[in-house]
């Protein structure tokens, strides 16, 4: 017998932005199966890190990670 616990997720659609200074120049949108919002967040920032939109060489450059839905399963 398992003693291992289940997490229930939902899907959460996370938009991120890519800004320099506060401009948003890229947006790319992320379907996230998480436990909440915070997790999504985190994991959506996590794969647009392999964006073509991240790249090094724009100055100021930062993220920015918005949910736009949510759904149970």
């Amino acid at each position: 017998m398992s003693n291992k616990r289940h997490s229930v997720t939902s899907r959460f659609d996370v938009i991120i932005e890519f800004l320099n200074d506060d401009t948003v120049y890229g947006a790319e949108r992320y379907v996230i199966e998480a436990t909440d919002a915070n997790e999504a967040k985190r994991i959506a920032l996590q794969r647009s890190e392999d964006s073509l939109y991240d790249d090094d060489r724009i100055p100021d450059r930062r993220r920015r990670a918005l949910i736009t839905s949510h759904f149970d399963d």
